[in-house]
């Protein structure tokens, strides 16, 4: 079972870039989301976690945001390449954690 939750935030005009909250069952925020959707044969998530999430934690984050986007695509009709996105959270210099993966839609 997830302890995550995925709050959508607001768009913004003219720019086709889905965005949301990842918070916690206690409704930490946990990081932030951004998903692109299929343009030129790509999808490109990019996920920002918080230093609130233990190793663990931001490992079971990082799953759960890969399977809402595997939803996301379902309802675009389309499939994104298991393979050829790139997994590594990579730690910044504000604390948070980054990674970036670009998907093939097939």
């Amino acid at each position: 079972m997830d302890v995550f939750r995925f709050v959508k935030r607001a768009m913004k005009s003219n720019d086709p870039t889905r965005r949301y909250m990842l918070v916690t069952g206690d409704g930490t925020r946990a990081g932030d989301i951004e998903v692109i959707p299929p343009a030129h044969g790509t999808v490109r998530l990019d996920v920002v976690l918080r230093p609130v999430l233990s190793d663990a934690a931001r490992e079971d984050a990082l799953n759960t945001t890969r399977r809402f986007l595997d939803e996301l695509a379902g309802g675009w009709g389309v499939q994104l390449d298991e393979g050829s996105g790139t997994s590594g959270l990579a730690e910044q210099p504000d604390g948070n954690y980054r990674v970036q993966i670009e998907y093939r839609v097939i």
